[in-house]
């Protein structure tokens, strides 16, 4: 069913949940080319634009800052610094947010934010879920992705690693786990280091580990 209201299209987006959508998507509701349809998104007061061809609905249902930064792309996920800060296991400020994903992708400026992109290899692309709209890592993989990255620097790593096992939402074996999956010596040795410095698990299970 094609509208021929721009309206009607928001609308329909809406009531699927997208907040964040494409012009391909807008213009496959409306059934209408790709050029006209970009012109009435341009001027419309209750759509926001993202970037070249990715807008975002306005409004009570406006879509935060990690359902944005996860739709920007498919697949990826928001990880590393940002993703500590969703679970509230740093008390750092964010104002880069660092976006995993298969492809490259150019920063993107969106308000006081900057979303950045960081290609992994697809053996690395894992470790993630889906938090309402948003496609955020665990914080067993925003952990390993961090220490992976070095970023951000490895002293908030350890504080976040603290108050994870303080407040009790991070699995120690899914850390170490993932640390092995992401086949890096220098992950496992520093993943090892927090555990060891956590007096997480037997002795014997973080040598092993380590």
């Amino acid at each position: 069913m094609a509208y021929t209201k721009m309206q009607d299209v928001l609308d329909e987006l809406a009531s699927h949940n997208r907040t964040v959508f494409g012009i391909n998507d807008a213009a496959r509701i409306m059934g209408k080319p790709k050029s006209y349809v970009s012109k009435l998104l341009s001027n419309n007061r209750k759509v926001g634009r993202i970037e070249r061809g990715k807008y975002y609905l306005k409004g009570p249902t406006a879509p935060d800052i990690y359902e944005i930064a996860s739709q920007i792309v498919f697949p990826c996920y928001v990880s590393m610094f940002a993703a500590l800060q969703y679970y509230s296991i740093t008390e750092q400020s964010v104002v880069r947010y660092s976006v995993v994903s298969v492809k490259r992708h150019r920063p993107v400026a969106f308000g006081d934010y900057t979303i950045e992109f960081i290609k992994f290899d697809k053996r690395r692309f894992f470790g993630y879920g889906k938090k309402g709209n948003a496609y955020i890592a665990t914080v067993e993989k925003a952990i390993v992705d961090s220490v992976y990255m070095g970023s951000p620097p490895f002293s908030y790593v350890e504080e976040a690693f603290s108050e994870a096992m303080h407040s009790n939402v991070l699995n120690t074996d899914l850390l170490m786990h993932y640390a092995l999956e992401m086949d890096s010596k220098t992950v496992v040795r520093k993943i090892s280091a927090l555990l060891k410095a956590g007096v997480v698990g037997s002795e014997r299970q973080v040598r092993a580990f380590a």
